[in-house]
């Protein structure tokens, strides 16, 4: 189920009930027991389907995961479990984590769960992943809507912008987060084949690549102040992470150092879990205010 992912994942799916509830939710009559519940319904029916989807992936790949250092002691190439089984198991839970959020929240969020969950199994993973270097660009967008569904989950409404800027920073974000993983496992992805940036056009270009996604990150934490109307914590603090997630992009540009791009990958999850941490404080403060 790849439990790291789903958890970062689920994370910022929890930021979207609480940023929703505390600017918003609180004074259309949800309290904190509401959001306690909206979150454990998301925490839950998200890594389930989350979960399911990548077990399903790790069924496709089944046969490319020995060929990859990184990969050759997931269940399926161990020996764990056997293909079918991992199938069965993947479909099972996935089903079960949208059936949950559908019938426990609304089915908004339910739909935005089953587009996530299907769309990660059939156009990145089966469709994308070995047909073109740009797959995690937009494949991404299957990883990016956690926050909206949170937030649907919480509210019903799908047309509130903040959510969708908030799914878009985790879109900008997935390139550079996956490409600098990409750059310290090439050799991985040469033998097996995959056609990730930096084995059909280079270490350089995806260097290049990764730090114009970063720097892209701080345009997209002023989005989110101008027409999410975030507030001076998130100002601040957002850019303060995004110019530094830029800085270490722009740096890896002149060291080339695979250990530098371990950990670039390392702290672009640092940086997504703070960048939301940062903006459900904000929420507090400007409810304080």
């Amino acid at each position: 189920m790849k439990p790291r992912v789903v958890i970062l994942l689920q994370a910022t799916a929890i930021c979207g009930v609480l940023v929703y509830d505390l600017r918003e939710g609180y004074d259309d009559g949800r309290n904190i027991w509401d959001s306690l519940v909206t979150s454990l319904i998301v925490l839950l029916g998200g890594s389930l389907a989350s979960g399911g989807s990548m077990a399903i992936n790790m069924w496709y790949e089944r046969d490319i995961d020995p060929l990859m250092e990184r990969t050759e002691k997931r269940p399926i190439p161990s020996g764990y479990i056997s293909p079918n089984h991992a199938l069965a198991f993947g479909i099972l839970i996935c089903a079960s984590g949208i059936g949950l959020v559908s019938f426990l929240s609304n089915k908004e969020a339910g739909i935005i769960t089953a587009f996530s969950a299907l769309f990660y199994i059939f156009i990145y993973t089966m469709f994308l992943k070995r047909r073109t270097p740009h797959n995690i660009v937009i494949g991404g967008l299957a990883g990016s809507t956690p926050p909206a569904i949170g937030w649907v989950a919480a509210s019903g409404q799908i047309d509130s912008i903040l959510p969708w800027l908030m799914v878009f920073i985790i879109f900008m974000w997935t390139p550079p987060h996956f490409w600098s993983l990409t750059l310290s496992k090439r050799k991985d992805y040469g033998e097996a084949g995959v056609p990730m940036l930096p084995v059909v056009k280079g270490e350089d270009v995806t260097r290049n690549h990764i730090a114009a996604y970063t720097l892209s990150l701080i345009l997209t934490t002023l989005l989110i102040v101008t027409y999410g109307n975030a507030g001076i914590v998130f100002l601040i603090t957002g850019m303060l992470l995004s110019s530094y997630f830029a800085y270490c992009a722009l740096s890896l540009r002149l060291t080339k150092s695979e250990s530098d791009a371990w950990n670039l990958f390392k702290f672009s999850n640092i940086y997504l879990y703070s960048l939301f941490i940062c903006l459900v404080i904000d929420s507090v403060y400007l409810v304080e205010l």
